[in-house]
């Protein structure tokens, strides 16, 4: 029997893109007396040449490649972990660990890695495709899929045996992946023990897609606000002082090229960006571009820089929203953040973007508007700012900020997963 006390926790995921959601818990973990460990399968597509072992600052880190030929099952039963932590569990090889974790009785918990209500809306698909850009990111997918992905996933279903109706679904999902059709309802299988949320709004959104019973979905607290170093006297402060003769406007990022969403190709939505900066700089302002982390390793962010696109790193993102008049957006789970300041928020629906959909979370800030023509941007800014209600717009905020400090949000985590473990033990 395993020692809540003394235990080894799991990380699982697809790749080290998400390392930092995992890297900010394991102070927290220790202090529980709890072990953390990430597990990645970057070797198997996603992130090809990263090192068998390594440390991420004070995570450990280790391809799947580490284990040499060894499954999944054998993985589990070598590392002996009393909980697995996900950051999504609605891919295949996400619901294969899972549902080994399952026959093996092993806690599992699934940290929402964004705010799902940004994008979670009741009028289709949460983004908009391009066919054709979808179908080759499909195809690209296909040499994985085949040699890792359904292999894996047939085998989980054959040894944890799988109803019929489970086999019906994976066929099912295969073919509605591949026609890029979003499930409202996500598969049995990828539903864990618990789930541990941002904020309140994502409760529901959690009950209705995973299944979960009202009691074991947690809000836990926003980690944008410690990435970006949100302080008290921030929230809000975009109402107590005018911005619109500030020159400088944030286009915030989401991603749609690497998913093959939205745009045909990289040359489209480089164009659509410096498209962007040439129709705001005839309105007198200027554009800083915060890139999503998925453009690493492809040629988008070199093309924006030699066309002469300022890009904002992280580093200086929070230093330099103090001097934008406003933000134009993708539907991404960063905005919130940019809410929290009380910032004037467009909803990118222009050009490629048009008819794109953006959750109720976003749709409801009071200082949202959508923009259908980046020409208007000055004349759409004006008429937000003398509409601006400072009350509402509070309001929103505190309604939608999460559990606060945010800065204990490892610690909420921490105490779900200890508890959680304490539980199956005393089960057994």
């Amino acid at each position: 029997m395993k020692n809540p006390e003394s235990s080894k926790v799991i990380g699982f995921d697809g790749w080290i893109q998400g390392a930092h959601h995992y890297q900010r818990l394991v102070d927290a973990f220790k202090n529980k007396g709890l072990d953390l460990t990430l597990i990645h399968l970057g070797s198997w597509g996603n992130d090809v040449g990263r090192p068998k072992e390594e440390w991420i600052g004070n995570l450990q880190v280790r391809d799947i490649s580490f284990y040499g030929r060894q499954s999944f099952p054998e993985i589990l039963e070598l590392e002996d972990p009393a909980a697995v932590i996900f950051l999504s569990t609605d891919t295949f090889l996400h619901r294969t660990f899972n549902r080994y974790c399952r026959h093996s009785n092993v806690a599992t918990i699934n940290l929402f890695h964004a705010i799902r209500g940004v994008v979670d809306n009741d009028d289709g698909l949460p983004f908009s495709m391009d066919r054709i850009a979808y179908l080759k990111f499909v195809a690209s997918r296909l040499p994985r899929a085949f040699r890792h992905v359904w292999p894996a996933y047939s085998v989980a279903l054959w040894k944890t045996n799988a109803t019929f109706g489970e086999w019906v679904r994976f066929v099912g999902d295969i073919f509605r992946g591949a026609l890029g059709i979003v499930p409202k309802v996500v598969a049995d299988d990828a539903r864990t023990d618990k789930c541990c949320v941002y904020i309140n709004a994502d409760i529901d959104y959690a009950i209705k897609t995973f299944g979960f019973t009202r009691g074991d979905v947690i809000a836990v607290g926003n980690p944008d606000l410690i990435r970006f170093g949100l302080s008290s006297d921030m929230i809000g402060s975009f109402l107590k002082q005018p911005s619109a003769t500030r020159f400088d406007v944030m286009y915030v990022d989401t991603g749609f090229i690497a998913g093959g969403l939205v745009f045909k190709s990289e040359y489209e939505f480089v164009k659509h960006i410096v498209d962007t900066r040439d129709m705001l700089a005839q309105q007198g302002k200027h554009l800083l571009f915060k890139p999503h982390p998925s453009h690493s390793g492809t040629g988008v962010l070199s093309a924006l820089a030699n066309s002469g696109v300022e890009i904002c790193p992280n580093e200086t993102f929070v230093s330099r929203l103090q001097r934008c008049c406003a933000c134009i957006v993708e539907p991404s789970s960063i905005v919130v953040f940019l809410a929290f300041l009380g910032m004037p928020l467009f909803l990118a629906k222009y050009g490629a973007l048009r008819g794109q959909s953006f959750g109720k979370l976003l749709s409801q800030y009071p200082r949202a508007r959508p923009m259908y023509d980046i020409h208007d941007f000055n004349s759409l800014l004006a008429f937000e700012q003398a509409e601006c209600d400072e009350e509402k717009t509070m309001r929103w905020i505190e309604q939608n900020a999460g559990p606060l400090p945010a800065a204990e949000m490892p610690d909420r985590v921490a105490n779900v997963v200890h508890r959680l473990i304490s539980e199956k033990l005393q089960r057994e």
